[in-house]
């Protein structure tokens, strides 16, 4: 997922082998429901309140099916569920998997390639209407016919890949999606076991929604919501109101019923701006990460209404490995070279962050630390000149507001300095991601960042850098990386359900292979952010999901 989602620090990858070895023994239940209909934080129970007012990131999409960003899944996780969802804790139980709209978690055939779900009886949608089994085949064919950036998740369901599938065709029905609407059954067929696929099931993009949804972006237009929310109004770039659903009736009794009665969220993009709402008591929450020049004030000022987190995330710059000059090893090298890690952490970040090589955070026990690239602008200079490439002019892309558009603004330096001729384009952040992921663009290099959609190393290299996964729009994959033999062992890990010191080990070696062997990409640091409230909110509720982040659903006021 794109931009800002704050995860707990030292979590691992959990290994899904332990949870399909408990659902093929037939075992797995409904989840535990508290009194309150809160199962994240104890403390919140019972503490509902009417408003909470905050200052927003812009989301790219609303609709969960073109949704991609913190901003959009932080807000739709408590408005479009799927059959599966998380536990609302703290910590590392955060990611402990739980059924949502389905009654149980799934029966697991012996061999992994069958999954049966029944949904619970009596949901209902925000406008009403029933909730049905066959609106989950809809929704994961839908995805296909809005071209969503999270299609490629579902191609190991049968029907859907091959000669004549349904993501080639969009037409007809997935033949591996079988539904009974009267018994409420939902059956899915891999084509193969596939390690993340529960994780998969409990996306945004797996969410369920009425099968009568239009094939485009509903993002303005508001979609009927499974969840305790629902989206009353959004207008893009300045505002969204959030409030509760009135069908939902503690209808998903493993997910709690939420505090707020009603959300506002300003956008604003400016981390300054933002942060002086909050100070000012004109919002309650600052989605923004405090800006270097106000942390001081914040630390000192308001240090018991400030939160810090290290995340297991990435930041990159992508080079597109397609387009020269960065077809070519050589120059791949030379950027790596120029890149001073603790210059960027420190200038631009503030020192809010940690240098890294791997793409692969430090918090999984797959990592295996990288350290080939040391800072050497005249190594680089000379790479620049063995590859045949001095000279040439780089189309450098960024999002045009700050940390982001410094750290582009970074690199745009260092490859000026290195021989090359960047040309700085500097797009708002709320189609930077769009503009990137379509090919047309043709954009050679430029900034972006990654946290995880589920706890697995699939999420990082499969949808990252899986030559596979290469889509004209919507695509993941910014700097079009593509190494066969890495591409053929993702997709044999891909299959492996079970996370063993083996596997770990050729997870590391995939990484090694894709930062150092092929210097596909430059990963730079691993960012720290901040939580920001006002003295509106009380904190002792406060709750740090390690998918979901700030879970604001559970939060309080004083």
């Amino acid at each position: 997922m794109r931009s800002r989602l704050k995860l707990f620090q030292g979590f691992g990858v959990l290994t899904l082998v332990a949870v399909l070895a408990v659902l093929a023994a037939g075992c797995g239940g409904g989840g535990k429901k508290s009194s309150s209909g809160d199962s994240g934080n104890a403390g919140s129970s019972g503490k509902t309140y009417p408003l909470l007012r905050t200052i927003w990131d812009a989301p790219d999409y609303m609709d969960p099916a073109l949704a991609y960003t913190v901003a959009a899944w932080q807000i739709n996780w408590y408005v479009y569920e799927g059959l599966l969802g998380y536990k609302h804790v703290s910590g590392a139980d955060g990611a402990t998997l739980e059924p949502y709209l389905a009654e149980s978690m799934p029966k697991v055939s012996a061999d992994g390639t069958k999954l049966s779900f029944k949904l619970r009886d009596g949901l209902k949608y925000s406008d009403g209407t029933a909730v049905k089994a066959s609106d989950f085949r809809a929704s994961i064919e839908r995805l296909f016919k809005v071209d969503s950036p999270g299609v490629g998740f579902f191609g190991v369901i049968k029907g859907v890949s091959g000669a004549g599938g349904f993501a080639e065709t969009k037409k007809g029905h997935i033949t591996g999606i079988v539904t009974n609407d009267s018994a409420r059954t939902i059956d899915i067929t891999l084509d193969h076991p596939e390690g993340d696929i529960l994780y998969i099931l409990s996306t945004q993009f797996a969410a369920i929604l009425p099968a009568g949804t239009p094939t485009s972006d509903q993002s303005t237009k508001g979609i009927p919501a499974t969840g305790p929310y629902m989206i009353q109004n959004y207008v893009p770039s300045r505002s969204f109101t959030i409030v509760r659903n009135p069908n939902y009736n503690d209808q998903i009794p493993t997910m709690p019923s939420g505090n707020p009665d009603k959300m506002t969220a300003k956008i604003i993009t400016d981390p300054v701006a933002a942060y002086q709402q909050v100070v000012s008591n004109k919002a309650d929450y600052d989605f923004q990460v405090v800006p270097n020049d106000r942390l001081p004030e914040a630390q000192s000022k308001y240090k018991d209404q400030l939160k810090f987190y290290t995340s297991p995330n990435t930041y990159y710059y992508f080079l597109n490995n397609k387009l020269p000059p960065f077809d070519n090893l050589k120059a791949r090298q030379a950027v790596n070279y120029a890149i001073d890690r603790n210059a960027i952490i420190s200038g631009v970040y503030g020192g809010l962050g940690r240098p890294t090589q791997n793409f692969l955070p430090p918090d999984y026990p797959q990592y295996k630390k990288l350290s080939s690239w040391t800072y050497d602008l005249a190594k680089a200079k000379q790479l620049v000149q063995q590859s045949g490439t001095a000279g040439a002019t780089v189309d450098v892309y960024g999002p045009n507001e700050d940390p982001s558009k410094s750290s582009t603004e970074y690199l745009a330096s260092q490859l000026s300095k290195i021989g090359y001729k960047p040309k700085l384009h500097l797009l708002s952040h709320q189609v930077y991601f769009t503009t990137i992921g379509n090919q047309a663009t043709k954009a050679q290099a430029g900034f972006t960042d990654w946290y995880q959609d589920y706890p697995h190393p699939v999420d990082w290299f499969d949808v990252l850098l899986n030559g596979n996964r290469i889509t004209k729009t919507h695509n993941n994959n910014s700097g079009n990386v593509d190494v066969p033999s890495v591409n053929k062992e993702i997709e044999a890990l891909k299959k492996i359900t079970e996370l063993t010191p083996e596997i770990n080990a050729r997870w590391a070696k995939v990484d090694k292979d894709l930062m150092v062997t092929y210097a596909t990409t430059v990963a730079y640091m691993n960012r720290s952010q901040t939580d920001f409230f006002s003295t509106r909110q009380d904190l002792s509720c406060y709750s740090f999901h390690v998918l979901g982040q700030w879970d604001w659903g559970i939060s309080c006021e004083k």
